[in-house]
């Protein structure tokens, strides 16, 4: 019994060794988002990364009057990104185009949309 739960326990870290070796584990790239939700009507918003072949992924969301950091998480991050902020009623924020490498940190402050990155 003991020697069968030894096997099965090697075999799965062998599975998982495998899985890395040929790139099916999912790490990843991050950049971090530091945005400032100070709007001059306090509300809610949900925050979404626009890349610039038209792929649309939900960052997360934030309370009013908050800095929250977010994650931003893909598998490959290469190219131009937009950030756009929905408030609930509807409005977007849209940020101006940045192009990202993965591992960036951003900082983006909601009232006059500055978004600002260091690498």
């Amino acid at each position: 019994m003991r020697r069968a739960r030894f096997l099965t326990a090697l075999l799965a870290a062998a599975v998982l060794g495998a899985c890395s070796l040929f790139g099916r584990a999912t790490p990843g790239e991050t950049v971090t988002l530091e945005v400032t939700n100070n709007l001059a009507l306090p509300e809610p918003v949900t925050v979404y990364a626009w890349s610039d072949v038209g792929a649309r992924q939900m960052v997360g969301s934030l309370v009013p009057d908050k800095t929250t950091v977010l994650h931003f998480h893909s598998g490959h991050i290469t190219g131009s990104y937009r950030f756009v902020a929905v408030v609930d009623r509807g409005r977007q924020i849209v940020s101006s185009s940045v192009a990202l490498t993965g591992g960036e940190t951003l900082t983006w402050e909601l009232r006059n949309n500055a978004l600002l990155v260091a690498r």
